[in-house]
């Protein structure tokens, strides 16, 4: 038997991106992760093809299975996909974050959904399809750490990303942020200290990025694996939340284990917009302090912003690339507040009426596809698409690398991702 795994990335997406993608991409593990959950011997043949870079052609070979991953952005694209190897005889497995979100819609698709995470489910269904007995549905919520396989990275290529290997040490997260997708597919649990070191050694580099949503959520075991991480004389960057610049020990002890980078979701400068989406964090005038405190251990700051909240006036949000140049982030990114199937805000926002569509090539951050209470759905598209271009400004790019702690290589990997940003072709749409 042949299989086919593709992960799924709609043309809209990729118009954000550019030639200059790889100055802030990095390669997802997505792909990777699920080769290694199919038994070895049990087909002759795997093909892999990441959409990011690579193209689907329908034709090319016949496969007997083809399993498709797609978050909601990708869904429209996937499900032709679907269409189409099915017309030519495959048996078609549908997964990822939006299935997960909406299983009844994908089965409309596909002869099989698997929801949630795929470390146990993917073995049973490969199983049940040798045996002739596959099921229409798959999901074990019960998945513990130590099962999680290396991801066969050997596997998956993508030329449009930074040659920089990701890690994941706890991929949920102990968070109940009401727009965030995370609770829905994750729990959070920790793999072992033990087994995360093995594989970064195994890895043979000197740079790395911890994918984990929130690296130091769990402080203890944090401080255990930085320890560990210590003697491997590797630079890291992860994500954190604010209260991370509060903790110095902490700080001090990421920076020694080879810490240079957070991404910290401020999302917005509205503490009403902070504490009525369940941010635990909202102190926004503290945010300048939380940046200097992380500057002075050494650690650069990455800051997303998330425009639209229920309480986000257009003085405020056409005011915000000015106040981020004020605080001293060394890199920023911006979102337009998504309600993505599955989210207490999508919910909110349904049975309130003020979806605008259900077209889901637009849930991708760059479109407004819900009608916000201080502005029009047209007039928010705008002042996204302003604060990107305000922010990544040559002037302010180049004040943001020169007040920089990184210095070197990873002061060069900065510059490169602002000028990544830079080069994003917001605004640009094909829809």
């Amino acid at each position: 038997m042949d299989l086919l795994m593709i992960q799924v990335w709609d043309s809209e997406e990729k118009l954000f991106r550019s030639k200059s993608s790889r100055l802030f991409t990095y390669t997802s593990l997505t792909l990777a992760s699920l080769y290694s959950t199919i038994p070895k011997g049990t087909f002759k043949r795997i093909d892999i093809i990441d959409e990011h870079s690579q193209t689907v052609d329908y034709d090319r070979r016949r496969y007997d299975v083809v399993m498709i991953s797609f978050d909601t952005s990708s869904a429209v694209t996937a499900y032709r996909h679907c269409r189409e190897f099915r017309k030519r005889g495959a048996y078609v497995v549908c997964g990822g974050y939006h299935a997960t979100a909406l299983p009844q819609e994908a089965a409309r698709y596909c002869d099989t959904v698997i929801s949630g995470p795929a470390e146990l489910t993917v073995p049973k269904f490969i199983r049940d399809y040798i045996a002739g007995v596959p099921k229409p549905f798959y999901r074990d919520t019960h998945v513990c750490a130590a099962d999680f396989p290396v991801p066969s990275r050997d596997k998956v290529k993508d030329r449009n990303t930074l040659n920089i290997p990701a890690v994941i040490a706890d991929r949920g997260c102990i968070n109940a942020c009401r727009y965030c997708s995370m609770a829905s597919m994750w729990k959070s649990d920790p793999r072992s200290v033990e087994s995360v070191i093995n594989e970064i050694r195994s890895l043979h580099t000197k740079m790395l990025i911890f994918f984990d949503p929130n690296f130091f959520g769990k402080r203890e075991y944090a401080m255990k694996l930085m320890k560990a991480l210590k003697p491997l004389k590797i630079l890291w960057v992860g994500n954190a939340t604010a209260d991370f610049g509060y903790d110095h020990e902490l700080m001090q002890a990421a920076y020694d284990s080879g810490c240079r980078g957070v991404l910290i979701g401020f999302e917005s400068l509205n503490e009403d917009s902070l504490k009525s989406v369940n941010k635990s964090f909202p102190k926004a005038d503290k945010y300048r302090r939380l940046i200097k405190n992380i500057h002075s251990h050494g650690i650069a700051v990455n800051g997303s912003f998330v425009l639209g909240f229920d309480n986000d006036t257009e003085e405020q949000l056409r005011a915000l690339p000015a106040f981020i140049d004020r605080l001293g982030l060394d890199l920023c990114r911006f979102a337009i507040l998504t309600p993505y199937p599955g989210t207490a805000v999508y919910k909110q926002m349904e049975r309130e009426g003020r979806l605008l569509t259900y077209n889901w090539r637009l849930y991708n951050q760059h479109h407004t596809v819900f009608r916000p209470k201080n502005l029009t759905p047209e007039k928010l598209d705008k002042l996204y698409r302003n604060a990107w271009k305000k922010a990544f400004s040559w002037k302010s790019i180049i004040r943001r690398v020169h007040g920089s702690p990184c210095k070197g290589i990873t002061k060069l990997i900065l510059l490169g991702a602002n000028i990544g940003f830079r080069n994003m072709k917001i605004g640009k749409s094909e829809l």
